[in-house]
């Protein structure tokens, strides 16, 4: 691309040049704070369903529901990344990924939109954000004048299952 043409993604940020790293994610909120994960990651996005507790499981693991068939741990997002307690509305969405022994859903309180990002362009967080929050962390980006951060479903789903 020429200096002089420009490609924008749907937040207004400006989309990797040829030959660089990009990355797409799929972006929501979790109270308030604009989240991202790696698309690659993300199985589906659907709307929260009738869930079974499990009985003695983490305040975080809401409980399993059955979709099409597979058996998915329903995981409160907020609580994982100590943001409070997520509240259900018509616009929270589970985001569907793997786990190591199967499935889980992430739930969020609003999904946002699937953006391009320059995977050089993540930065890591500061150092006042704590150990135990940063290791949830893969970087934090740049879009559309507001920040991005880009969540590591690994070490969420490794959080989840410790």
């Amino acid at each position: 691309m020429s200096a002089d043409t420009h490609s924008m993604n749907a937040l207004g940020a400006e989309a990797t040049e040829p030959g660089q790293s990009s990355l797409l994610v799929s972006t929501f909120y979790v109270n308030g704070v604009l989240f991202a994960l790696d698309t690659a990651l993300v199985e589906e996005v659907v709307r929260p369903r009738r869930t079974t507790r499990v009985p003695h499981s983490p305040a975080h693991v809401l409980g399993i529901m059955n979709l099409r068939g597979k058996i998915v741990a329903v995981l409160d997002l907020a609580r994982i990344l100590e943001l409070g307690k997520s509240e259900l509305s018509d616009d929270s969405r589970l985001y569907i990924v793997p786990d190591r022994d199967g499935t889980a859903g992430l739930l969020v309180d609003r999904a946002a939109e699937v953006i391009e990002l320059d995977e050089s362009a993540l930065e890591p967080a500061p150092s006042s954000v704590g150990a135990s929050q940063n290791r949830f962390l893969r970087g934090i980006a740049r879009a559309g004048g507001r920040l991005v951060t880009v969540l590591d479903a690994a070490a969420i789903l490794a959080a989840e299952n410790a």
